[in-house]
């Protein structure tokens, strides 16, 4: 083999087991000096090596590497094993875990930790950030957890807690549940749940042994109740008895109540009108010849030749009927209680307090009972007959008295003043309609609504116009109550308020930004103008955002504003090379909105006046030529000035067919452009159009191609 530099060798990626090195044997001599090893070799022969000088490790850092030997292998690091693992593939960690991936799977049957405390959802914050942190048993028959609720602020099992026999529950070291005892408080009942008891049984009644308080039940052998013969036994009763009693009874007779049931007469009679009266026989009572005086009168006495009768404080109940007049005493009423009976309140009724001298009078009640909504009027015809009316608030023929719809036409005739309503900016009718009126007392200004806000109606003393003020919009381009560079939406408010007003156009204010003037424009957006400004509902829209910190003035002229028709207006020099239209009108007189078209124009600084036609006898007009004469008319020639007073030339080099035109530069003739091959003039292409030669072309002369412009050669 010829001799090769290593550096012509051809790399090889994947040796295989059975390729050789070239190896220098040191301790040998003579031709067992050069000897050879595969591949395999190198990598299956490496020493043992240590943990703390490990068979593979790095220049800089001989004592951290890898060692093995005797089915171990030893990963160390500063020369001590930190991962070991031996011929069983136990892993012996010498050192702390850290994991930091998202998860980490343990799949072995026990796992033992020697730490006395595991900590869950560490670093993670407070109690809500680690909601829902616990143990989670994973069950296919459904997760079993015991987890950190944070809206209850406790440890939630999902499944029973069972406590080893013997074992209780303990709050703050205190027992308050066993397996057969609950010694903690329970909350007091307030109800009980009652069975039916409706059998032949001696029941014991509950008592307490005070009237209030939380109290626990108690019964007596000597208190029972039967619930089928409703029998309540004791062995004494105290107090007083009403009713019927069976039985034996002692005491007093003074001590009951009630129907005696074997009584059959008074012990001692009792004198009734003058006739003794003892219960055993009925008697017959006359009347007194004089007036009759006592409490109550039976209503069964319906006659009597009593001719008077003096103080009655009560009657029995029923009808009292008489078939004379019923008078009441000067200043009396005659009173109509509660319904109810439920009160001591009334609706009285009593005469005039002063008649003055008209003579007495009797009103009389209609006879047919009354509608829904009508009311007692006088007759038109009998003033004292009163009859039932319709209630003018549901009347269409009168003025509602509580609010309501006139559907005719309401005429004042009287000459003082018509009341509109008053109130503050918070009080504002809820549902407005187009048309509302009233006065706004917070900021002393008539108002109406239309077009879904309240503005200001000029009135009273303070005139219509009004200064106003910005405030912060809601729409585009809005969000500041300033001007700040960036905004050119505001709200409009009364000056010193916060009450939005409706400019009725644009026309209507008078805006001022920084001592300058703004131009009013139709529309309602930035869309409709290029200067100045534009109203859309309470808000004022610039074509741009003022300056920021801009003083400002806006005055709202009031609701309309006339104008008078201008009969002079100033003219302005336009002396620059621009294109101006000519204003005209649609008619010869009246006042009239001025016109312009763009098929008339006028240049000022040329003084041309450029128009699609002319139409009239030309016998009037001034400073034309007083012959022109055209030479050379053949061939289509463009026409130019000969230099010679009124004499116009054809141009025999330059023709216009109606298509195209042919120069000596630039020819156009059956399809084909040709340009001049020699550019001998300088030329400057116009701004914003593109120019095109066919080359080769000579340039000996200046060729400018403004910005916006391009020169292809082709």
């Amino acid at each position: 083999m010829a001799n090769r530099k290593i550096s012509e060798f051809t790399a090889l990626t994947a040796p295989a087991s059975g390729d050789t090195f070239a190896i220098l044997d040191v301790d040998a001599s003579g031709a067992e000096v050069n000897k050879k090893i595969t591949y395999a070799n190198v990598l299956g022969k490496a020493p043992d090596g240590s943990a703390a000088a490990p068979a593979f490790s790095f220049s800089s850092d001989t004592n951290s590497g890898i060692s093995g030997g005797s089915d171990t292998l030893v990963l160390s690091t500063g020369g001590t094993a930190a991962i070991s693992v031996d011929s069983s593939q136990n892993v012996t960690l010498s050192a702390n875990l850290i994991v930091n991936g998202t998860t980490t799977t343990i799949d072995s049957t026990t796992l033992t930790v020697k730490d006395k405390n595991i900590e869950i959802a560490k670093g993670n914050g407070n109690d809500a950030a680690v909601d829902g942190a616990g143990i989670t048993i994973d069950s296919t028959e459904g997760d079993k957890t015991w987890n950190w609720v944070d809206s209850t602020d406790a440890w939630t099992s999902s499944e029973h807690i069972d406590l080893a026999s013997g074992k209780v529950l303990k709050v703050a070291g205190t027992q308050v549940l066993s397996a057969t005892n609950f010694t903690g408080t329970s909350a007091v009942a307030t109800t009980v749940t009652v069975a039916d008891e409706s059998s032949d049984t001696s029941c014991n009644v509950l008592f307490a042994t005070a009237a209030t308080g939380n109290l626990a039940p108690k019964s007596g052998t000597n208190l029972t109740f039967n619930s089928d013969t409703g029998a309540l036994t004791a062995t004494s009763f105290v107090g007083a008895l009403t009713g019927n009693v069976t039985g034996n009874t002692s005491g007093s007779s003074g001590s009951c109540t009630g129907n005696a049931a074997t009584a059959t007469a008074l012990a001692t009679a009792r004198a009734i009108n003058g006739v003794d009266f003892d219960g055993t026989a009925a008697i017959t009572v006359t009347a007194a010849a004089e007036t009759l005086s006592g409490t109550e009168l039976k209503s069964t006495v319906v006659t009597s030749s009593l001719t008077s009768v003096g103080t009655l404080s009560s009657l029995a109940s029923g009808a009292i009927t008489t078939t004379d007049n019923l008078s009441v005493d000067n200043a009396k009423e005659v009173r109509f209680y509660e319904a109810d009976s439920n009160g001591s309140a009334y609706v009285g009724i009593k005469g005039a307090t002063d008649k003055g001298s008209e003579a007495s009078y009797t009103v009389s009640l209609p006879a047919d009972a009354p509608t829904a909504n009508q009311i007692l009027k006088a007759n038109a015809s009998t003033p004292t007959n009163l009859e039932w009316s319709t209630d003018s608030a549901t009347d269409s023929t009168k003025l509602p008295l509580a609010g309501g719809t006139l559907t005719g036409k309401v005429i004042h005739n009287y000459t003082s003043s018509l009341r509109v309503p008053v109130g503050t900016t918070g009080q504002r009718d809820g549902s407005p309609v187009n048309g509302d009126f009233r006065y706004n007392s917070t900021n002393s200004k008539f108002e109406g609504y239309q077009g879904g806000s309240w503005g200001e109606i000029g009135g009273g003393a303070t005139g219509s116009a009004d200064l106003l003020d910005i405030a912060s919009s809601s729409g585009t381009g809005g969000g500041s109550a300033s001007f700040n560079g960036s905004a050119y939406r505001f709200k409009l408010v009364t000056h010193g308020t916060s009450d939005a007003v409706t400019p009725v156009n644009a026309e209507i204010l008078r805006v001022s930004i920084n001592g300058v003037m703004q131009k009013p424009n139709d529309g309602s957006g930035q869309g409709d103008m290029s200067e100045g400004y534009v109203v859309s509902g309470t808000d004022i829209i610039f074509d741009s955002a003022p300056a920021s910190g801009a003083s400002y003035f806006i005055v709202n002229m009031g609701t309309q504003i006339a104008v008078g028709n201008a009969t002079t207006f100033t003219v302005a020099d336009e002396s620059s090379d621009t294109t101006c239209f000519p204003v005209f009108t649609t008619a010869a007189t009246g006042d009239l909105a001025p016109k312009s078209g763009s098929n008339l124009a006028f240049n000022s600084a040329t003084g041309a006046l450029t128009a699609t036609s002319f139409v009239g006898s030309g016998a009037n007009l001034t400073g034309l030529p007083a012959g022109v004469t055209i030479n050379n008319n053949a061939d289509n020639r463009v026409i130019t000035g000969s230099g010679t007073a009124n004499t116009l030339e054809g141009e025999a080099t330059f023709t216009f067919d109606g298509t195209k035109t042919t120069t000596p530069v630039v020819t156009a003739s059956n399809g084909i452009v040709e340009t001049a091959a020699t550019i001998g003039t300088n030329h400057t292409i116009t701004s914003n159009y593109n120019a095109m030669s066919a080359g080769p072309v000579t340039v000996s002369a200046t060729v400018t191609v403004p910005s916006g412009s391009a020169w292809v050669i082709v």
